[in-house]
């Protein structure tokens, strides 16, 4: 790798032409673009590479992701461009976004993160002789150009941010939560139906959320996280509704590590388990042993890896895992959504897409369940975050094409919890199987 210092404006034209004789494949420039811009597009075999955090043309990324928490905005985006002889001339190769964090600068750590997976991930791209995935769709474009922020600019966000402190203080002082319930109806429909629901509240000091039903015989059984405020940390329930009302069942797993997600499924003939077990660096499989209430892990499907929320489904000849992961071991597992595929479930080493990640979008990355038609049809659900606000609304997202190089899903309406009429109301899983829909939501309490 060389790196090269070039003068302002490179009024230094040998050091120009020293550039052009390397015979370079492609240069990634770091700071501002020096003119002209026709020279410096005629450097190497791929152009040039430059990372914007608000607009092409902005020379600095001093203030990357300020604008974005100022206007507390849900996304904030970044830019990765080939540069033209002329602007017009500009090609966007990838854009992408990530969930706004509450402070600037660390949205402002997060956006120079993200940037460098998107040079890396398009390297892999350009190495491996493929096409990257196209910018999907150019749905957020919170990254338009904005003037630097002035003196008052900065004043008001300290404001703006001593504000929200104070209410989040003010929540935690008071024992504030969001407190996720489990609502359920029997539907052959994929529209919630609210006036049908029929409500899992959970205990004081505990939440329920991520519900999948799973059918045994004519009785809906419902796994879902359950969630203790003191110990922090979420157990595997199961509940089944009989006669016009729910019964707990019991505790079908409970580990040293936190649990949430308990995806089901069959193979076989047996029932298999896939919980979110990210607090052990993993994705395990668990069989069901006597249904429903004891399971014993059957194998370690990946290790070493920060996953949540991954469903394993059959389409065509393979298997597929769909998960979000984590590569910045930040706890960020909301943008990026990752693709793997086996002839087994059961397999332990599982080939990644050609795609990964299949979807780079804040708005859709995140899985919120799945809907398998009994022709095969697969509706993926997703998650919607918004400032400050986990579990903001979910969308329904169907699978048109998947094989080992493509991924092609259409993207469904986000559905949000206005019909709660609550602060803070919340919506973030949809599961439905055998007639019944079983979801969640919250509210600030």
């Amino acid at each position: 790798t060389t790196v090269l210092t070039l003068p302002p404006g490179l009024q230094d034209s040998g050091r120009d032409d020293g550039v052009a004789a390397l015979g370079l494949d492609l240069v990634i420039m770091l700071g501002a673009l020096p003119p002209p811009r026709a020279r410096v597009a005629s450097w190497t075999r791929h152009g040039i590479w430059r990372l914007s955090y608000s607009d092409i043309a902005v020379s600095t990324s001093r203030y990357a992701g300020f604008w974005e928490v100022y206007q507390r905005e849900d996304h904030t985006t970044v830019k990765l461009w080939r540069v033209g002889a002329s602007t017009e001339e500009d090609v966007l190769l990838d854009q992408r976004s990530f969930n706004t964090e509450v402070f600037w600068l660390k949205n402002q750590t997060r956006a120079f993160s993200l940037g460098n997976f998107m040079v890396y991930d398009a390297l892999l791209a350009l190495a491996r002789a493929r096409p990257g995935a196209a910018p999907p769709g150019m749905q957020i474009m919170s990254g338009q150009r904005r003037d630097d922020p002035a003196e008052w600019d900065s004043a008001a966000y300290i404001a703006r941010q001593a504000w929200l402190m104070t209410d989040l203080i003010v929540r935690r002082v008071m024992g504030r939560n969001v407190r996720w319930r489990i609502g359920m109806f029997a539907s052959t429909r994929q529209q919630a139906v609210v006036s049908e629901a029929k409500v899992l509240q959970p205990p004081k000091g505990r939440f329920f959320a991520d519900p999948f039903v799973y059918m045994r015989g004519e009785n809906p059984y419902i796994f879902f996280e359950d969630y203790d405020f003191h110990s922090r940390k979420g157990t595997i329930s199961v509940a089944t509704y009989e006669n016009g009302a729910f019964q707990l069942l019991g505790t079908a797993l409970n580990l040293p590590y936190h649990l949430s997600f308990p995806y089901i499924f069959e193979y076989e003939g047996v029932t298999y388990m896939v919980p979110e077990t990210c607090g052990n660096r993993s994705i395990e499989l668990w069989k069901c042993t006597e249904f429903p209430l004891k399971w014993e892990l059957d194998l370690t499907l990946m290790t070493d890896v920060s996953a949540v929320d991954t469903i394993i489904f059959k389409r065509g000849e393979y298997w597929w895992l769909l998960t979000n992961i984590d590569r910045t071991d930040g706890q960020n597992h909301c943008d990026e959504l990752f693709a793997f595929f086996a002839d087994s479930p059961r397999s332990s080493h599982w080939t990644p897409h050609a795609c990964n990640p299949i979807v780079r979008n804040p708005m859709r990355a995140r899985n919120a369940g799945i809907v398998v038609s009994p022709g095969g049809e697969v509706i993926r659900c997703a998650q919607y975050q918004g400032f400050c606000h986990y579990g903001k609304g979910v969308s329904l997202n169907r699978i048109e094409e998947l094989s080992p190089s493509t991924y092609v899903e259409t993207d469904g309406e986000i559905h949000y919890a206005g019909f709660l009429k609550k602060r803070h109301a919340s919506m973030h899983h949809w599961h439905h199987q055998g007639g019944h829909t079983v979801f969640d939501f919250a509210y600030m309490e």
